[in-house]
């Protein structure tokens, strides 16, 4: 049952965030269900707002999480194959389940059409995701020195603030803007008018200064994560995006944005 329920997860890690999913591959073997665990858990509460009607019903599903998580350890783990391996990745790593409940909370602002209004409330979401989870993942690895998780942290925001402006053309489909309204009122622009054919070049300025926002916490990235350690590596997918957003001209629905597997396992593997 637990191989199954395993496999279950793994797949549901591979389905739900790939990147995620092929840099744990780099991962040894003994720490990667952990680490899948963690992405499922991930991928669940990343996709309540694009498969719910309403935001109540996102409410009441983010609620069930909060209660699933806190049920974690007390040895009546909800029956759902994601809780039952974060039960038992929790109990093996000692990890402190606030962090997990951090990111539920932070997800709760995907409900909102256009939750943000300044720059810092941004990168305090990408913390809330991205960052959270690449910390909880280096702490699978085991690896826990202060400097090291301060790292961690920052290559996951850098990740996840990346991710946030590849993914704009999907939230407009979705009627969410993930940008803030300081940045998007300095080329007067609003949510409401982001997306018109007219203001496709006041768009992508103000995707460049996402992109100078993301690269930023890379570089700070960069200058604190260590050697060839599993937990940094996305930092080397975050490169490769923001490399290729540049050269689509910040234009996050251009073509040069598709970077298929091999390349990426390439970055992975020799970081170019």
């Amino acid at each position: 049952m637990i191989e199954t329920e395993q496999s279950y997860v793994a797949a549901e890690a591979k389905r739900r965030d790939y990147d995620r999913w092929l840099a744990t591959l780099f991962a040894t073997p003994a720490h990667r269900d952990g680490i899948f665990a963690l992405l499922a858990f991930n991928g669940e509460i990343a996709s309540i707002r694009e498969t719910v009607s309403e935001v109540l019903l996102g409410d009441i599903r983010l609620q069930w999480w909060r209660d699933a998580i806190m049920e974690i350890g007390t040895g009546f783990a909800r029956s759902h194959p994601v809780v039952e391996a974060l039960d038992r990745t929790v109990s093996t790593y000692h990890l402190d389940k606030s962090l997990l409940s951090q990111m539920i909370d932070s997800r709760s602002l995907d409900l909102n059409p256009c939750p943000f209004k300044t720059v810092d409330e941004l990168l305090n979401y990408a913390d809330g995701t991205g960052g959270i989870l690449n910390e909880l993942i280096h702490r699978v690895l085991g690896r826990d020195t202060s400097a090291e998780l301060t790292a961690a942290r920052e290559v996951g925001r850098a990740f996840a603030l990346t991710g946030i402006i590849r993914a704009i053309p999907f939230h407009m489909s979705q009627d969410l803007v993930l940008i803030p309204k300081t940045m998007l009122a300095v080329q007067g622009l609003s949510s409401e008018t982001l997306f018109l054919a007219e203001n496709r070049a006041a768009l992508f300025l103000v995707v460049e200064e996402m992109a100078q926002l993301a690269e930023r916490v890379h570089r700070d990235a960069l200058q604190q994560r260590g050697a060839k350690k599993p937990q940094f590596q996305l930092s080397r997918l975050t490169g490769l995006y923001l490399s290729r957003l540049r050269a689509a001209g910040f234009d996050p629905a251009d073509k040069k944005m598709t970077v298929g597997v091999l390349r990426k396992i390439i970055a992975l593997s020799l970081g170019r």
